[in-house]
């Protein structure tokens, strides 16, 4: 987890300085445009890569064949007693992962408290706010707090107006504010605005997402400012709206409450007196953005559909290797049954058909190995006569332990017919496995064993579906 979570920051950081730069690509343009950038990098903190590479193995499957798959499970039983055992991690004297996970979540509360504290007082505001009998799009409240003139709320948006501004402003500045606020509504600016507070709380700890956030009001400001002088507001009457609201009124509380005067108020004076007309962006630079935006989302796409491609191809060059030698191999043949006697002969059970293991179907080169229980070894208790030497194995060690398993003495045949078929008797005795890939384990198969006759070993098969 911990390995996952450091890979998707270097990516969205290195995801954010490349918008930085085409930022800066874009300076002579609108603002935007620019809006757009820094909140395509704040929503990149909110999909990995790993999601896309996950939807690529999904939908790029890869199969191997099953005669592929019963020509490695050939050599399994070769290769097992040569197998690395596990590497054990020395114990942490402290539990960093913990102590992280305890911090993160802490900082998180707590930003994520900070900000309701501040909506639960805002909308109290709006609730006891009066409505303003207006022509617009949008209900208008006026307050008697001194709170900047701001749009609040996402789905239910309010104009909130201080009830002194119409004493305070002319009407062609309350004009030019209105048109200020309605352009936030237009550009959906409280909703973007929630989204990178939503990835503020999460990535508390990163600078560069608070970096993004300044970024994304100062631009979202810069856009409004230049659609306002576009509908023919003058720039004195504009400039001076916002200076007197600066000094009569408290800023917005919430970043997804917009008011008028967020970002660097000296620049923002400054353009709009000096009123710079946006060059229209070149086909050139929206060809290069299409063309980046089609390689972020379709790279890890590939790339997770090739992971897949990897090993299945692996695995079909190897068995195509192999299955020469495993041809050449056949299963060990059944010692011959001695005769009884004669007054035990009406006792013993009708025979049965030999059931051999059902030949796996078709399956995704993500399932290398399929677990199947053991069964349940009985000596036959009609026929002791002469009992069967059983074999013995010695044991070994489990998985992800220092324990070493039981000891396993099953009859000679039994160990044949498991070789011949490709199982492989796990440390655990319990537990037989069949696969060629064992550290590629992403779903495993349900298998169940089922008995043709409960007093004999040998006959028995595994069913196994996904």
């Amino acid at each position: 987890m911990t390995a996952w979570v450091l890979n998707h920051l270097w990516q969205s950081s290195l995801f954010a300085c490349a918008i930085w730069i085409l930022v800066l690509l874009f300076r002579n343009n609108g603002a935007s445009i620019r809006h757009g950038l820094w909140l395509a990098a704040s929503i990149k903190f909110l999909l990995p890569f790993s999601l896309l590479a996950a939807a690529g193995r999904m939908a790029f499957t890869h199969t191997i064949a099953a005669s592929s798959m019963q020509a490695l499970g050939r050599i399994a039983p070769a290769a097992m007693p040569f197998a690395a055992a596990p590497v054990l991690a020395a114990p942490s004297p402290l539990p960093w992962t913990l102590i992280a996970a305890v911090v993160w979540t802490v900082g998180a509360l707590t930003v994520a408290l900070f900000w309701l504290v501040r909506a639960v007082r805002l909308w109290a505001i709006v609730h006891n706010a009066t409505p303003l009998a207006l022509d617009a799009p949008v209900p208008i409240r006026t307050t008697q707090e001194l709170l900047e003139p701001g749009l609040a709320g996402i789905l239910w948006p309010v104009i909130l107006l201080p009830e002194s501004l119409a004493q305070k402003l002319s009407k062609a500045e309350i004009d030019a504010i209105l048109a200020h606020e309605l352009c936030h509504l237009r550009r959906r600016d409280n909703l973007a605005a929630l989204v990178h507070m939503l990835v503020e709380a999460v990535f508390w700890f990163h600078p560069l997402v608070w970096f993004i956030g300044a970024r994304l009001v100062e631009e979202r400001e810069q856009a409004c400012d230049e659609a306002v002088l576009d509908e023919g507001k003058k720039p004195l009457d504009y400039a001076e709206a916002i200076l007197k609201v600066c000094r009569l009124y408290f800023r917005s509380p919430l970043p997804c409450a917009s008011g008028v005067s967020g970002a660097d108020l000296d620049r923002r004076i400054t353009a709009i007196m000096v009123r710079h007309h946006a060059d229209d962006v070149d086909p050139n630079k929206i060809l290069l953005l299409a063309a980046l935006g089609a390689c972020v989302v379709m790279a890890p796409l590939v790339l997770g559909g090739l992971k897949q491609a990897v090993p299945a191809t692996l695995a079909q060059n190897l068995a195509r290797a192999i299955a020469p030698i495993a041809s050449r191999v056949e299963p060990a043949p059944a010692p011959a049954v001695q005769p009884s006697r004669p007054h035990r002969l009406a006792a013993q059970a009708p025979a049965q058909p030999e059931t051999r293991l059902v030949a796996a179907p078709e399956i995704d080169a993500s399932l290398p190995i399929i677990f199947v229980p053991e069964p349940q070894v009985t000596t036959d208790p009609v026929d002791t006569a002469k009992p069967e030497t059983p074999v013995c194995r010695a044991p070994q060690q489990l998985r992800d332990s220092r324990l070493l398993g039981p000891q396993v003495c099953l009859p000679q045949k039994v160990w044949d017919r498991f070789k011949a078929q490709g199982l492989v008797l796990q440390p655990d005795g319990k537990t037989l496995a069949m696969g060629y890939d064992q550290t590629r384990l992403l779903q495993p198969m349900t298998c169940v064993s089922m008995g043709t006759n409960a007093s004999s070993a040998t006959n028995w098969f595994v069913a196994c579906r996904q």
